[in-house]
């Protein structure tokens, strides 16, 4: 009778650990995306510079902001995790996985409309869906999968309202699915491996995509302002959001934390209107009202079954 009451006990205090851990990952993945929605204002204060440069010098600066994070976090015990004993393949996947996905987005951007590459990037809690169920048999729920389907209708509403020529060629929108079906990967790399340390992952993609640049692309030749400007992004931008969704993606399921990063077709444009003034189409309104509908929606859901979990296994912990 004791060790089933200790046993029932530890089932409760799991539950309520769990239902925690899923509020701190919504809440890691909301600012993550937070982050990543300003890029708008960083480009439109240098809007001279190309995605390669922008690329090319942005990931080698978060490369660096996440070693002096990990750095600062681990000092003395800073190689055990930049090289892990255990599984030290999962971080070069990763970091793969974000240097393909930065390289063919900028690709993308150069032979397709920005509509089109934004409708096909939001396809990417799909491809998550089925990487998760295939390498982790994870499950997405019912709820989570309607809201992505309903938060890409919102995608397709705002991009076919700041642009009426979603046409795009096969090359490019096959190129806008690989970036799609990367950010994908790279999520389910991180909830794969949620017991490792993944940072270093991202910073050896930044590595990898500065090199690639630098290869067989070429770099300009900066001023100090631009090269200032592109540092900030680094570090604002990129460098924090993916240390918080990497964080956040170790306690949600898959798709919904990659369901949260879809708010960045809303808010990156909000920004720009609040700094800006410009002032956005109707569709684009009622398209991101869907979105953050779908998102909000989908997240209570879900963190009320979380709730109510605990709390049934906590009643039966203190009926036992």
């Amino acid at each position: 009778m004791v060790k089933v009451r200790a046993a029932r006990g530890e089932v409760s205090v799991t539950a309520a650990a769990k239902s925690s851990k899923y509020a701190l990952g919504v809440v890691c993945c909301c600012l993550a995306t937070l982050g990543w929605s300003l890029s708008g204002l960083f480009v439109r204060t240098a809007p001279e510079l190309d995605g390669w440069a922008v690329n090319g010098y942005r990931a080698p600066a978060t490369s660096v902001c996440l070693l002096i994070y990990l750095a600062l976090r681990y000092r003395g015990a800073l190689w055990s995790h930049l090289w892990p004993r255990r599984q030290p393949h999962a971080l070069l996947i990763a970091g793969a996985y974000f240097a393909a996905g930065s390289t063919l987005y900028v690709v993308a951007l150069t032979k397709g409309t920005v509509a089109s590459v934004s409708v096909l990037g939001a396809t990417a809690p799909f491809f998550a869906a089925m990487l998760a169920w295939l390498l982790m048999r994870e499950r997405t729920s019912a709820v989570s999968l309607a809201a992505t389907f309903i938060a890409l209708i919102g995608v397709g509403i705002v991009v076919q309202a700041e642009t009426s020529a979603l046409a795009t060629g096969w090359l490019a929108a096959a190129i806008s699915l690989g970036y799609a079906f990367c950010f994908a990967g790279q999520t389910v790399t991180l909830r794969k491996f949620r017991d490792l340390e993944m940072v270093p992952g991202i910073l050896y993609g930044g590595v990898m995509v500065f090199v690639f640049i630098s290869l067989f692309v070429g770099l300009p030749l900066l001023p100090a302002r631009q090269i200032g400007l592109l540092s900030l992004m680094a570090l604002v931008q990129l460098a924090l959001p993916l240390i918080l969704f990497a964080i956040g993606a170790k306690h949600l399921p898959v798709v919904p934390a990659m369901l949260i990063a879809l708010a960045d077709v809303v808010l990156n444009p909000f920004w720009v209107w609040l700094a800006y003034g410009e002032e956005a189409p109707r569709g684009t309104l009622a398209g991101g009202a869907l979105i953050l509908a779908a998102i909000i929606g989908a997240t209570l859901v879900e963190s009320r079954r979380q709730r109510l979990v605990a709390a049934a296994a906590q009643a039966e912990g203190g009926a036992s």
